[in-house]
């Protein structure tokens, strides 16, 4: 592994005192590269572990957070159900109860005139009566 001071001193300026050359960062050739950034990438191991374990906890809060919908999904269903059912047996009451007032009407209908049937049949009754009667009379030949 690469020393610090060996990686630092490939930034030391280039070039003799003397005339201005452009500047620069001298090669070196000796160190491997892979040698050269190990120790930065050293470094970044730790940070490499943390970004792991935020993911891996990222993805345990977006499992939670799934699992938390799923149920408050099927909550939310399980209460759609209880409501539908409970709005059906409103409404077939509801329609029961038109039809059993329906029915009733009916009913007060039909006894409002089976009534005038009643009182017409009362109010012709003694006349039909001695119709009857004067009928019977003349075909016994007694007359009235």
């Amino acid at each position: 592994m690469a020393r610090l001071r060996d990686f630092l001193q490939r930034f030391r300026p280039a070039g003799i005192p003397g005339a201005a050359a452009p500047a620069g960062v001298p090669a070196d050739y000796v160190a491997d590269p892979a040698t050269e950034l190990e120790a930065v990438f050293s470094f970044l191991e730790e940070t490499r572990e943390r970004c792991a374990r935020e993911r891996r906890a990222a993805r345990l809060r977006a499992e939670e957070t799934r699992d938390h919908a799923r149920a408050r999904a099927a909550d939310v269903l399980s209460a759609a159900r209880v409501e539908a059912t409970a709005a059906r047996a409103r409404a077939a009451s509801s329609a029961r109860l038109r039809a059993e007032e329906e029915a009733a009407a009916l009913l007060r209908d039909a006894e409002a005139a089976a009534e005038r049937v009643r009182e017409r049949a009362a109010e012709r009754m003694p006349d039909l009566v001695a119709l009857a009667v004067a009928e019977v009379r003349a075909l016994a030949g007694d007359p009235p």
